[in-house]
């Protein structure tokens, strides 16, 4: 088979580069649609709003309820009527979740109908309906959930209080009113609405709550004070520090640290000198905890001078979370404490800081034998003239 003749290429013609039209698609010709129409914005739902639907009536895992909860939010049609027939339904698995997305959806055709589902206590969907709700925000969805702080049932009050962390301040008010007079599991929930909302008006009452015999309601109420912040809660929340739960103690230690400043300090000082060893212990490692070098000269008075060695442990540890150098200092110094139990916590301390100061401390206390009545030290590096034994 004969090859194909080639043409001859002429050496002084020049090769023009690519342009970028010849890598164009040609347009498409023009439809009556318009390009701006949200039908060439995104691609069509298959299957329509029965799909969709569908999909949400069957979703059992949250999973896969989130996606078609997402899948309804984006939707172009009108699904409020059909949620709102699910909210009715006698599924109450399914009229919980239509209580969830008519409050995504936020229309306001649906505060009537969430109204009514729940002040209903025996339907079991008030969590859902009142979180619903909250949601949609409007002044006519908040004012019905203040209106249920009054209701009969204390679970539909206690789903008010809890949904009532997205009232703001017109919330404020009724949530301290039940803080103080309503039932102790409605009390829990509007503590920490409270906290959420962080008005100082709810400053005394939150305060009033930490002396509750509740254990949950003290423990809200030190979480609430600390997301406020206010100065006026630093002397009611250092008593809870030797609260009987340690939760509420390790709350209030949390809410300390939130205020901070001057006040604070002064209120956990005066508890380092409480005639109780517990009381002071506890105040040594709140001030640890709070991390401020103004209290290092508090934590190394109580290592040098307490008479509990507990005590003293718990200052060493305290300066050992603080970790400055003047913490290193003084805790090198408290090497030589007489109770080898605060000698431990002093290393253990050092080690946490473990600074280069803290290293060298850790590195001389290493090369120190200690001995009945004495301790020798290996300073420098031996050599043939040199004395084995340096008494210090």
């Amino acid at each position: 088979m004969d090859e194909p003749e080639l043409k001859p290429v002429n050496p002084e013609r020049k090769f023009a580069p690519p342009r970028l039209d010849d890598y164009r698609i040609p347009p498409q010709p023009k439809s009556n649609i318009d390009d701006r129409s949200p039908i060439n914005q995104s691609a069509p739902e298959i299957g329509g709003v029965a799909a969709l639907l569908t999909e949400f009536d069957t979703a059992s895992r949250s999973d896969l309820f989130s996606q078609a909860l997402q899948k309804l939010i984006r939707c172009r049609s009108d699904i409020v009527p059909d949620l709102l027939n699910r909210l009715k339904s006698d599924d109450l698995s399914l009229a919980k979740k239509a209580a969830i997305a008519l409050g995504y959806i936020r229309s306001p055709r649906a505060i009537s109908p969430l109204i009514a589902a729940a002040q209903n206590p025996h339907r079991q969907i008030y969590p859902q309906a009142t979180s619903a709700l909250a949601w949609i925000g409007s002044s006519e969805a908040i004012s019905a959930l203040i209106q249920m702080l009054q209701h009969p049932s204390v679970h539909v009050q206690a789903a008010a209080a809890k949904a009532l962390h997205k009232g703001n301040l017109p919330a404020v008010s009724p949530l301290v009113d039940v803080l103080k007079h309503g039932d102790d599991l409605v009390k829990i929930q509007a503590a920490h609405s409270l906290g959420q909302i962080s008005s100082p008006l709810a400053v005394p009452a939150l305060i009033d709550a930490l002396s509750s015999p509740t254990q949950s309601l003290r423990f809200e109420a030190a979480w609430a004070l600390g997301q406020i912040r206010s100065p006026l809660a630093a002397i009611p929340l250092a008593t809870r520090l030797t609260d009987s739960d340690i939760s509420v103690q390790s709350q209030a230690v949390q809410a300390l640290k939130n205020i901070g400043g001057d006040r604070v300090i002064a209120a956990i000082s005066e508890m380092l000198n409480n005639s109780s060893s517990h009381t002071r212990s506890v105040a040594a490692r709140t001030l640890g905890q709070m991390g401020m070098d103004e209290v290092i000269p508090l934590l190394v008075d109580r290592l040098r001078n307490d008479d509990f060695p507990y005590v003293r442990c718990d200052a060493a540890i305290a300066l050992g979370e603080i970790g400055t150098y003047e913490a290193v200092f003084h805790l090198s110094q408290a090497i030589k404490d007489n109770d080898r139990v605060v000698r431990n916590a002093v290393v253990r301390a050092l080690r946490q800081i473990n600074s280069p100061d803290a290293q060298e401390v850790l590195k001389t206390l290493n090369q120190t034998i200690s001995v009945p009545q004495y301790s020798m030290a290996n300073r420098d590096q031996f050599t043939d003239d040199s004395d084995f034994t340096v008494l210090q």
